[in-house]
């Protein structure tokens, strides 16, 4: 930068401690990402197959009951602690749901998982921006080390609502519920950033009985601040699933339902394209199937090449049947490098020709 320049913004930094040119910025620019567990919703989630949600942003998982939401938002609270033993996860729990044997099952420590069980949107925004004024004051060393989880922000209710019941009052919300959760994520959307922790929420969603034809995008619970505000909303529907691999149900009494198949898309991302889409396996036993929604990817790109029922590799090595191989971590080890160098180019704002323009420069 020429001393000119540096004087003409020495003003700017003494007002604001965060100035920073957007190559450097520490708040602007996400450097850290969080791994999902499954690496076609890390792919619609980051571009990559190893990144999955990014650190320091507000990011939503939102779709109907029994859509795997809570589970993948454990999940990745899982991943998360994995990276250190200095990380905690914090669950704020509208629906007294948060279960220890459940964040156990997908690698979480429930011994760093603080629960804090909430009934109304205010009290969940005036804790949370206490506890990340906590983490901003306690510096840099305490930059990074915890992820946030509302779930669910669909279930809070506000306070006006709660007092009404409690006045035996039919008043109608008259939008009041929406406003403060979106003033909820507004709050918090600096602060989470300036601290390096990220927040998860989950939301119910439902059709719109007034629109004349289905949407792509569903309404969610609250309005539409969680769509304005997250950096990243990604829509979940399913289908039921009703045989494993092996042709065997998880237990006699399971009804023939032995997990489902989560439709996954982005209908918000501020980082790579919105509405990339694909389908993953969440079985009831064994949980988020690491490699389910490759093999589209792989076959769209031309990694993997499809003869009818059979596979190959792009070199011509034969693969076989889908059902062979495709829990065969060898075989994946060969698709992944390649998959992972054309998601790169492909699945990308980036025009690498002006970026390398303004790096050299």
């Amino acid at each position: 930068m020429s001393d000119a320049n540096k004087d003409i913004f020495k003003s700017l930094e003494k007002l604001n401690e965060d100035a920073a040119t957007l190559s450097e910025s520490t708040l602007s620019v996400v450097k850290d990402w969080i791994d999902t567990g499954c690496m076609a919703l890390n792919v619609i989630c980051s571009g990559s197959l190893s990144k999955g949600v990014p650190k320091g942003r507000i990011i939503g998982f939102v779709g109907p009951s029994q859509s795997g939401k809570s589970y993948i938002m454990n999940k990745i609270i899982g991943k998360f602690q994995a990276e250190s033993p200095d990380h905690w996860g914090l669950i704020w729990d509208s629906e007294a749901a948060a279960d220890p044997k459940m964040a156990e099952n997908v690698g979480a420590n429930p011994n760093k998982i603080k629960i804090l069980p909430v009934g109304n949107v205010e009290d969940c925004r005036n804790q949370i921006v206490s506890f990340l004024n906590n983490v901003i004051a306690a510096g840099p060393s305490a930059y990074g080390k915890y992820i946030i989880s509302i779930d669910s922000l669909g279930n809070l209710a506000s306070k006006k609502e709660l007092n009404d019941a409690e006045a035996g009052k039919d008043a109608a919300d008259m939008g009041l519920r929406a406003k403060t959760i979106k003033s909820m994520l507004r709050t918090i959307t600096y602060k989470a950033a300036k601290a390096g922790v990220t927040v998860l929420f989950s939301n119910h969603t439902y059709d719109d009985p007034a629109s004349l034809f289905p949407t792509m995008v569903k309404s969610q619970s609250g309005g539409k601040g969680p769509i304005y505000l997250a950096s990243l909303l990604v829509q979940l529907s399913f289908t039921q699933d009703k045989e494993t691999k092996d042709n065997k149900e998880i237990s006699p009494l399971a009804n023939k339902v032995n997990g489902v198949n989560l439709s996954a898309m982005t209908v918000k991302n501020r980082f790579v394209p919105s509405y990339l889409k694909t389908t993953v396996y969440l079985n009831f036993k064994t949980g988020l199937d690491k490699y389910s929604g490759l093999l589209e990817m792989a076959t769209g790109f031309g990694v993997v090449l499809q003869n009818g029922a059979t596979y190959a590799l792009a070199d011509g090595t034969k693969l076989g049947y889908y059902k062979i191989w495709q829990d065969n971590e060898d075989v994946w080890a060969k698709i992944i490098p390649e998959l992972e160098e054309k998601l790169n180019s492909e699945v990308s704002y980036n025009n690498e020709s002006i970026r390398a323009d303004y790096v050299k420069n």
